[in-house]
This record gives C-alpha cells, structure tokens and sequence, in this order.
C-alpha cells in the first residue's frame, strides 16, 4: 500500500476535505494526485501533511508490513489447520481498521474465505469469493492465484470436482507458492475415480508438506496416496500393510486421533475388498474407537462393522439389526441423510426384505447421484443390474446398464 493511501485513511478518519489538510503545504490538486498513487511527491510534503493528521509516517509504513507478516501467519496456520491460531490472528487483523482500505483488503478477504471452507461455513464463504471475482482481471497475480485456489476448494466442498479441477489446473505456480493446491487436485482427481492423476498430484503435495514439516498434511496426504493403492494385485500388500502401519504410529505420536480414524477405516476397507472380513471387522472397530460416537466418522466405521460382521456371519442377527437401527438413531440426530440411507438398507438387507432393491432404485440412487457419491451410486447400480439380470427383469436390467455406460 502507498503512503498516499494511509494519508487518505487518516484525513477522512478526522473528518478533513483535502484543502483543509493541504492548506499552506500544496493544492488540492497535488493532495488528490498523492492519495491516488499517481505522482511524484517529496517527504517533506509527506511529513508535514502527516504531522497536520498527527501520526508518524513511517510508524505507519511499518504498521502495514506488521499486516502483510499477519496475512502470512494467517495463511500458514490455515493451511497447516491450526482452526484456533486461525482464527486469533483473523481476530487481530480485522481489528486494524486500516486494513480494510489497504492494498492487502483482498487479500484478507480471501484468507477469511478459505477459513470459512476449513470450518465449513460455505455460505460465508460464498459470499466473499463471489464479490472479489467480479474484479477478478484487476487483480495482481497473487491475489489472482490464490483466488483461484479459493474457488477450487469451494467447487470442491460443492462436490462439483470436475469445475475445481478446471480452476485449480489454471494456477500459475510461478507466482504462487502455496502448492498445496495440489493436494485439492489429487483429492479432486480421487473423487472422480482418476487414480492415476489422484496419485500423481498427490505426490507434488507431499513434496511440498515435507519441506514445510507440515505434519497433519503430510498424513493426509499419504492417506490419500494409499487409497489410490487400494487392491491394486500388481502391488505387494504387505508394503501396503507397512505404509498404514507407520501412518497409524505417528498419528499415535502426534495425537491425531481422527486421522487415525480415518487410516483404519481405509485400511479394513481393503481388508473387506480383499474378502479379508474378520481383519476388516476388527480394524472398523479399532476406528469406531478412535472418534466421537456422535460423528459422521464414527458412523462411517460403524456402518462398515456391521457389514462385515454379517456378512462373517460373527454376530447374531438381532444384534446386528439392533446396531443398524442404533446407527439410524444416531444419524437422525446428526441430521446425516446419507447414513440414515446406508443403515436402512444394511437393516433390509440383514432381515432379507423384499423392500431392499425398490429402496435402492427410488431413494438410494437418486439421493447418491444429487450428492455427487459417483462411487456409491455405481456400486448400487451394479448391484441392482445384478439383482435385475438374476430375476430375469431385463428391461430394468437394460436401464441400469444404460445409467452405468454413462458414468
């Protein structure tokens, strides 16, 4: 920001026309070209007209770089996920009223809307993305990038991947350094099932969280990559097994107790595709154990732990339903459609209900296809393709397929 601007800020503070401040120093003229950054001017016209305001301009000049470290302190502890240090140092900025007529206002904006994402309020989020993209072409290049990563993680949280990867792809890396904007490409990539891709960018983020011993971001990110990995048969399973080993321990070390969560959940996920259920049964319980009960985290092991438990055939059928039923009691009160959804049908499924696929088809498949759950709805797809192929319904059949070839 140009010293002309702090001597705007602090003449309209005091409630002062550009002649009153210029009065004996110089023109109104010279005054207005000053405050806009369109001329040359001496120091001594800068520091009599900023003794006249009473401040000190180079205590003023310093102020500034104070805000421009605090943008940076900021941007760090959000993409390091520190939410409390966040939001202490948004608090600090958004106390200094010059700010918001500084060169840094956009900058700020936009930091506060990604912390918005990070906390998920999208709506606030929203509004602040929107009104900056209108002067989108005005924008320096930071700014101009760092928007652009801004919006790809709010596509994202929007689940519309293919429009964050658009965006996220057209950062110049060059003038923006923040390259965990790779991370949201792999997740991006992940969500629409391009293993390949999800992989490749994945790495380029871990590249980056490693040299800025980013720890949280790095276990994510290796997350990430295993998932990719999945059952891959041209890979050893045992490395697979020691990479989730060594991620569990140092969750363990830094107290990371939901991305533990998460690691056990993914790693009896592959158990439970590689038919492994009494494996997978366990590590869902090992999960489940792992995070608040009330939690869509825990519902998601749960959920696992129940199927795999059936299927094994390791608890009885009236336990089984009673959990299910625990789970859709659980999910009503944290308002979670989807695992309301997922419990219901593990319940007809257990008890062999005839109401199971005529669920899958009216409320299952919709509702995963609204949400963008690509893979949900293709898993169901195929399922009800299957079950429609053995009851010899095949019109029904013929429909699914046809819903499958364009996924």
């Amino acid at each position: 920001m140009n010293v002309g601007k702090i001597i705007k800020y602090y003449r309209e503070k005091v409630n002062l026309t550009q002649e009153q401040l210029g009065s004996g120093i110089c023109s109104v003229t010279h005054i207005s070209k000053i405050e806009r950054g369109i001329t040359e001017y001496s120091s001594e016209i800068t520091t009599l007209l900023a003794n006249r305001l009473g401040i000190n301009i180079q205590v003023e000049v310093e102020r500034l770089k104070g805000i421009e470290k605090q943008l940076h302190r900021l941007h760090n502890a959000i993409i390091m996920q520190k939410l409390e240090e966040a939001e202490a140092t948004l608090n600090e900025l958004e106390a200094l009223s010059i700010l918001f007529v500084s060169d840094y206002r956009k900058q700020f904006d936009l930091l506060k809307a990604r912390f918005f994402l990070l906390q998920g309020n999208v709506a606030k989020a929203k509004k602040l993305i929107f009104q900056i993209e209108k002067f989108q072409s005005k924008l320096p290049a930071y700014e101009s990038n760092l928007l652009k990563h801004v919006l790809g993680i709010y596509y994202i949280t929007k689940k519309e991947f293919i429009k964050a990867i658009e965006i996220l792809k057209s950062i110049n890396n060059d003038h923006y350094k923040n390259h965990e904007f790779y991370y949201n490409l792999a997740y991006s990539y992940h969500s629409i099932d391009s293993k390949i891709l999800a992989y490749y960018y994945a790495e380029k983020a871990l590249e980056y969280f490693k040299i800025m011993n980013n720890f949280v971001r790095i276990i994510d990110t290796e997350t990430l990559m295993l998932v990719q990995i999945g059952d891959n048969e041209y890979l050893n399973f045992q490395e697979t097994v020691a990479r989730y080993e060594s991620l569990i321990q140092t969750c363990e070390t830094c107290k990371f107790d939901d991305k533990k969560s998460k690691l056990l959940h993914n790693w009896a996920y592959n158990h439970y595709r590689r038919k492994e259920l009494i494996d997978a049964q366990q590590l869902y319980f090992e999960a489940m154990q792992c995070c608040e009960k009330y939690s869509s985290l825990f519902l998601l092991s749960f959920e696992g732990y129940i199927r795999t438990s059936f299927e094994a055939r390791l608890l009885e059928k009236e336990e089984l339903i009673g959990l299910a039923h625990e789970g859709i009691t659980i999910a009503k009160e944290l308002n979670e459609l989807l695992f309301k959804i997922l419990f219901t049908m593990l319940i007809y499924e257990i008890e062999d209900n005839s109401k199971l696929y005529p669920f899958i088809y009216e409320k299952a498949i919709p509702f995963f296809k609204e949400n963008r759950l690509f893979w949900l709805s293709e898993q169901y797809e195929k399922r009800l393709f299957s079950h429609y192929t053995k009851t010899q319904q095949i019109e029904k059949a013929f429909g699914i397929a046809q819903s499958l070839i364009k996924i």
